[in-house]
């Protein structure tokens, strides 16, 4: 059967995929917000910025580099993974965590 390679391929900005292009414009957007907001609050240096822009680009090109040498999604799957995910197992509407006294203690109650 034959495959097309662009269909396939993630869409890609600028050699990154799209959605990682949206973490580097969120940081950078995110970042120069929150500095301008605390710069009406407190002085902060000028410098700040540029160490913001040094950062952002620092992700673009790592980013860049991840593209090229690691599998599509990877940063969003390692996001997904330290982060985002739960580390215990959950059941029910109450989201009690499963250990093994509890999973026992259930199946004693189902048999009842």
């Amino acid at each position: 059967m034959r495959t097309f390679k662009s269909i396939e391929r993630p869409a890609q900005v600028l050699g990154i995929p799209i959605q990682d292009l949206g973490f580097v414009a969120l940081l950078l957007i995110g970042g120069g917000i929150l500095l301008g907001v605390l710069s009406m609050l407190l002085p902060v240096p000028s410098k700040s910025y540029l160490v913001l822009l040094l950062l952002t680009a620092i992700l673009f090109f790592g980013l860049r580099w991840l593209a090229k040498h690691k599998p599509p999604g990877y940063l969003m799957g390692w996001i997904s993974y330290k982060i985002r995910q739960p580390r215990r197992l959950t059941l029910g509407p109450i989201h009690s965590p499963v250990t093994p006294q509890t999973h026992e203690q259930n199946k004693t109650a189902d048999h009842r």
